[in-house]
């Protein structure tokens, strides 16, 4: 496939202008992933900026490690929507964008003129997506919901308690990650929808809905049948053996899933079941994910007298799929991912050196180009303008 990076285009969404007015995460990691693949985000802040840029250590003040990597490749402007003449500049980028972004609720929405009636007045072929906790249409519809909030609600935080006792939250903001990337795809349905018929449309992704369809995929399990045939819970996922499994020397995660990679790993740890004759324990998967802790045992047996090294080398050998646990620190320094610059250090005009991220998704006709550092607050004023100007006279020679 074509490098990951190239000078020629900026990615398959080149041309595409995107207008972000979104808050924390969910929202503007939304708008970091159209950037990466090269549309043209305009992020719209408020003069105080976002909650975000305040969220951990700076070397100046608002530029936070997590306002740079959800910054990445945007244009940043401020804009005061309770003044006349930031609603002025707000119907400016809405009629010159493509596609508009916003996790504000609905009654934030129509106060700000960002309700689909509003918009489509401004640009009828522009696209508005809108994410909250509940549909926007639902008696719940203004309800505050942060990802903590759905991950209880969604059944995300009883996972938890199936596997261990009680329910947690996950270490990460899996709901606000999950609802940014469904933003996308729904986004991306609507642009196809568009080039078919002309129109622009209103996308409305409900957090709760999202989650719980994302959790219930796999979760619900036995219990999807009426009348039950089981308890909900996906067995070999909520077992509290499973878990990576200590080395001599770290941690693996070592996953013998189908037979075939069972009866391989089995013969590591005893030659006599690599014979076809030779009667194996667990020997299908539905056995084993009805017996989680005697597989468990046994793997974990195996990796305590092994070296990390050793483990990879026997069980790739074999074709077990094996891999260490890699701490997050450790990720920068990945060879993989540093040949690919999925992991790279860069220079911020202002802010130094630091690590940035990306998929690095493989495109062969529009492969992806590294994209701009995260600008601080209201850094884009000029050229957000002069993009203005460009579209809307293309707008009206066109």
């Amino acid at each position: 496939m074509t490098a990951p990076y190239s000078q020629s285009v900026r990615g398959p969404l080149d041309g595409l202008v995107v207008l972000e007015i979104a808050t924390v995460i969910m929202g503007p990691m939304a708008g970091r992933q159209f950037a990466k693949l090269g549309a043209e985000v305009i992020r719209v802040e408020a003069p105080t900026g976002d909650v975000i840029r305040r969220s951990g250590r700076s070397r100046n003040p608002g530029m936070s490690g997590a306002a740079l990597s959800l910054g990445d490749g945007k244009k940043n402007i401020i804009l005061d929507l309770k003044s006349p003449e930031g609603l002025k500049t707000l119907t400016r980028l809405i009629e010159i964008s493509d596609l508009i972004l916003t996790n504000y609720l609905p009654r934030q929405r129509e106060r700000f003129r960002l309700d689909w009636d509003s918009v489509a007045a401004i640009n009828p072929c522009c696209i508005l997506v809108t994410a909250q906790g509940w549909s926007t249409d639902s008696e719940l519809g203004n309800d505050s919901a942060y990802d903590d909030i759905i991950q209880a609600a969604s059944g995300l935080s009883d996972v938890y308690r199936k596997s261990s006792g009680e329910p947690r939250y996950a270490p990460y903001v899996v709901a606000d990650k999950v609802c940014a990337l469904t933003m996308v795809y729904a986004a991306l349905a609507a642009v196809h929808r568009r080039d078919i018929t002309g129109a622009g449309q209103w996308v409305d992704v409900p957090m709760f809905d999202v989650m719980t369809d994302f959790n219930l995929v796999e979760q619900l399990n036995d219990f999807t049948f009426d009348p039950p045939l089981g308890e909900a819970g996906w067995h070999r996922t909520i077992h509290p053996a499973r878990h990576p499994h200590r080395t001599k020397d770290g941690w693996m995660c070592i996953l013998p899933y189908t037979d075939a990679d069972w009866r391989e790993f089995l013969a590591l740890t005893d030659p006599s079941y690599g014979k076809p004759e030779a009667v194996v324990p667990l020997p299908t998967l539905r056995e084993r994910n009805s017996d989680v802790a005697t597989m468990q045992t046994i793997i974990s047996a195996y990796a305590s007298t092994h070296t990390n090294d050793e483990v990879v080398a026997e069980c790739r050998t074999r074709g077990i799929p094996v891999h260490p646990v890699n701490a997050v620190e450790d990720l920068v320094d990945d060879a993989y991912l540093r040949e690919r610059h999925s992991v790279e250090i860069i220079d911020h005009p202002r802010e130094g050196s630091y690590w940035r991220t990306s998929p690095n998704i493989g495109y062969s006709e529009s492969p992806l180009q590294s994209v701009n550092p995260a600008s601080g607050i209201d850094d884009d004023r000029e050229s957000v303008f002069e993009l203005i100007r460009q579209r809307t006279r293309h707008h009206d020679q066109g």
